[in-house]
């Protein structure tokens, strides 16, 4: 019997290794496959504001087949992984990995009309009677230049107009990109390089065969000529509104950095899990890193592209998958105290806390999905990267974790060494969590004012999102002279200056740089050996963002706000979304205090708050509805116990998740990404007070309006149906 325990131990042994070695192997077979955006891989981000060329509103098929038109144009630009988003009457461009942004913006926007006319400046013919696609690159067989070779589609009507032609006085037509009545034949300098009139032909008698363009082309222009055509007319006007460019060599260095981060934070985690539940936290680790494979591989496989966004919810998602395998571990070791055998305390840990983690999970996955939904640019890659890392938690931290954790049980090698295999595992001495609760009310109280008060005297600082302008950060291998930055930045007003460090830089200007602006600082900088990451917003946009910023938080608090009403009392209801709306107040009032920038990816980490929020108080009350389930005769006194000794049993959990999710943040923090700054600062503030919240503030509350339930029932004063009222609500 010993010889078959030990040798399921060593096929234990070896199924843990070989996951963890498939695991490594997948994360770095992966990671060099995934899509990178334009913040770690280099190139620019435009966003288009869409209009009408008659003036009258753009309709949704305008917008569409401009939408399409962009595509094919991206096409010949040889851009790998593009990104083109329509967001209302806006469209938004995402080019990674482009060098010539002044060709590629050009190439975008032209609109790319062409027409044949005659030498009155009447329209004959549109692009209509070419094939699909109607232009190719060719050479002059006598003199070796480059035409522009047309394939006719509609031969009748091209030979009638050619006709025509022939048997007018002057023989000519012209071939026009993108006239306009101002436009004229006589002054037109046709076939001339920037010309609109690109050539003038003499047509001696009607034909309907491929046709030829001839002019002073290059070789360069020749082609460019060919993808417009190819590419199709614009149905639409396009103003440039917004722009944001990035340096492959700044990207690189901020993508290192997070690899690091993600590295130390990795470590962290895995010694906090062995050290509190030893081979049972080894375990974990395992599956951890399982899960951060799984990851990069659904990520690889859905085409996803990783921006730093994407990072910062990915080492978010590694603290919530932790919390995963912490609800259950939790679970088990209380069995155990209870009096339960290790495998009596698995079986029925793993069965309650089950709920919890479908909860916990399902509201956190909701807050993701309305960012998803609402959520512009980069903030859709943080929502996509959330979504997926909960789908795979419940893959590598439930089912795989659960099943690795079995096999070892099974063994029975540990019936008599439970502190090895999950580590110690005693009562959990009960607090008065709802008296300490008034002084946690009374601080958050205390900053909100504060926070307010500051609000109204001094405003918040809002970035360049919010307020329109420019923003620009400097990096570079050597101290940075800023007197000489601003010097040559002395034809703008610069309104902010941040240091970072020695080597980096934070301005802001109130202008609204366009793309020959942005590419003039930027050349600017290069010639000093600094590398610039530009983003540009205008008036136009920054209205938008702001609306769309709060419809986010209204949508993310009512859509979680549903999901409580369907699952749980609405008590329960009421108690959660106050405790979320002090974490939100509480981060925004310390922003506002610190002077901290509130962009667009601020928006990104409230709505994390929010779900992480309730999260951690749906633990509070599932361990609230399992006690209460055991309570004979409700009343005040015994409501009081039973909230006691339930917090103070997801005490050490709540603290433990914490821990493990802001070790990543501080990490961040520490190593200095700036492109995720705000959103880090705003997890760190929101999740140090969630965890308060979560154990103070919502069972307080909770329990103040059950109190008033059982004091004031309405119709019903027999105890029994209040308490039967009660646990059905929690129980949903």
């Amino acid at each position: 019997m010993k010889k078959k325990k030990s040798y399921s131990i060593v096929k234990c042994l070896i199924l843990t290794i070989c996951i963890f070695l498939v695991s490594l192997l997948l994360i770095f077979t992966y990671s060099k496959k995934l899509n990178y955006g334009l913040d770690l891989k280099g190139g620019f981000e435009v966003l288009y504001q869409v209009s009408s060329l008659d003036g009258s509103k753009v309709s949704d098929s305008d917008i569409k087949a401009t939408y399409k038109s962009i595509g094919k144009r991206i096409d010949t630009l040889g851009v790998s992984e593009p990104e083109i988003v329509i967001e209302g009457d806006k469209i938004r461009v995402k080019l990674p990995g482009v060098q010539d942004e002044s060709t590629a913006r050009e190439r975008l926007t032209t609109p790319a009309v062409l027409t044949f006319r005659n030498t009155s400046n009447e329209e004959l013919m549109t692009a209509s009677v070419l094939s699909t696609p109607g232009a190719s690159l060719d050479y002059d067989k006598k003199t070796g230049k480059p035409v522009v070779a047309l394939s006719i589609k509609d031969k009748d009507t091209f030979y009638r107009v050619t006709k025509s032609i022939s048997e007018s006085t002057d023989k000519l037509i012209t071939i026009w990109l993108d006239y306009t009545e101002e436009d004229s034949y006589e002054t037109a300098k046709c076939g001339e390089s920037g010309s609109k009139c690109i050539s003038s032909a003499t047509v001696k008698e009607g034909f309907s065969s491929n046709v030829v363009i001839e002019g002073n082309f290059s070789e360069e222009e020749a082609s460019t000529l060919v993808d417009l055509i190819n590419s199709g007319s614009l149905p639409t006007k396009l103003t440039e509104i917004s722009t944001k460019t990035v340096d492959a060599s700044y990207g690189s260095n901020t993508l290192l950095l997070i690899a690091k981060a993600g590295i130390i934070t990795f470590i962290i985690i895995s010694l906090i899990m062995i050290y509190f539940y030893r081979i049972s936290g080894l375990i974990s680790v395992v599956s951890l890193a399982l899960y951060i494979s799984l990851v990069f591989l659904f990520y690889t496989l859905i085409d996803g592209v990783l921006t730093l966004t994407g990072i910062a919810a990915l080492i978010l998602g590694i603290g919530m998958a932790v919390d995963s395998s912490i609800i259950t571990l939790e679970k088990i070791k209380e069995e155990i105290s209870n009096g339960k055998n290790l495998h009596q305390a698995y079986i029925e840990g793993n069965k309650r806390s089950l709920v919890s983690l479908i909860d916990a999970n399902l509201t956190t996955f909701i807050a993701a999905l309305v960012l998803f939904i609402l959520g512009e640019s980069s903030v859709k890659g943080f929502a996509t990267m959330l979504m997926l890392t909960i789908i795979v938690t419940i893959i590598s931290m439930v089912i795989i974790n659960r099943f690795v954790m079995s096999y070892y049980i099974n063994t029975g090698k540990f019936d008599n060494k439970i502190n090895m295999f999950i580590g110690k595992c005693k009562k959990i001495k009960t607090r008065n969590i709802l008296k300490c609760a008034k002084y946690n009310i009374a601080l958050v109280v205390i900053i909100i004012v504060i926070g307010l008060i500051v609000t109204i005297t001094s405003g918040l600082n809002l970035g360049v999102d919010f307020k329109g302008g420019s923003a620009i950060t400097l990096k570079s291998e050597e101290k940075i002279n800023i007197k000489e930055v601003k010097s040559e930045l002395n034809n703008y007003t610069i309104t902010e200056e941040t240091k970072v460090n020695d080597n980096e830089y934070l301005l802001r200007i109130n202008e609204s740089l366009d793309s020959e602006e942005i590419k003039t600082v930027k050349s600017t900088f290069e010639n000093l050996k600094i590398d610039s990451d530009i983003s540009s917003i205008s008036n136009i946009v920054k209205k938008d963002l702001t609306k769309n910023a709060i419809k986010s938080l209204i949508y993310a608090s009512l859509a979680i706000l549903v999901y409580i009403a369907f699952r749980f009392a609405y008590t329960y209801g009421i108690s959660s979304i106050i405790a979320i709306l002090s974490d939100v107040f509480v981060t925004i009032s310390l922003f506002a205090i610190f002077k901290i920038e509130i962009n667009f990816i601020f928006i990104a980490g409230i709505l994390t708050i929010i779900g992480y929020s309730i999260n951690n108080t749906i633990v509070v009350f599932d361990m609230i509805r399992d006690r209460l389930n055991t309570v004979k005769k409700l009343n005040e006194e015994s409501l009081i116990k039973t909230v006691n000794e339930s917090a103070s049993i997801t005490l050490r959990r709540n603290i433990l998740t914490s821990i493990t999710t802001l070790s990543a943040i501080i990490v961040l923090l520490l190593m200095n990404t700036t492109g995720v700054k705000e959103f880090n600062l705003t997890i760190l503030f929101g999740l140090t007070f969630g965890t308060f919240s979560s154990l103070f503030i919502a069972p307080y509350i909770w329990t103040k309006l059950e109190i008033n339930r059982l004091k004031h029932p309405k119709k019903i004063d027999e105890d029994d149906e209040i308490t039967e009222r009660i646990i059905k609500g929690i129980n949903g």
